[in-house]
């Protein structure tokens, strides 16, 4: 996990410095855009951040679908437990052994 941490923080500071160099360097280059023209610098960090939110959708669907899954296993565990009780409650006890006697 620490390693997915260290290559998240590499990666985000290398979208800022992107984006900082393409500021300071081709503060004059566009993109057109049906929004008017947008600056170039501020297009890579942007896809970034869209990406980070589109992921952060991505992990918070699959954990609901996992803790809906985890529960129903549960309700299955429950149930399988109550028919095993059921099952030991009909069951005819054996005879206990006694240790002072010999077995027969």
């Amino acid at each position: 996990m620490k390693l997915a941490h260290w290559v998240f923080l590499l990666t985000t500071l290398g979208v800022g410095g992107a984006g900082l160099y393409l500021y300071l360097s081709f503060p004059f280059l566009e993109v057109p855009t049906p929004f008017g023209p947008w600056p170039l610098h501020y297009l890579l960090p942007g896809a970034y951040a869209l990406g980070l939110v589109v992921g952060g959708l991505y992990a918070l669907a699959l954990g609901w679908g996992a803790f809906a899954e985890r529960r129903a296993l549960l309700k299955e565990v429950r149930r399988l437990q109550g028919e095993l009780e059921a099952l030991r409650r009909e069951r005819i006890e054996e005879v206990p052994r006694i240790p002072d006697r010999e077995e027969a």
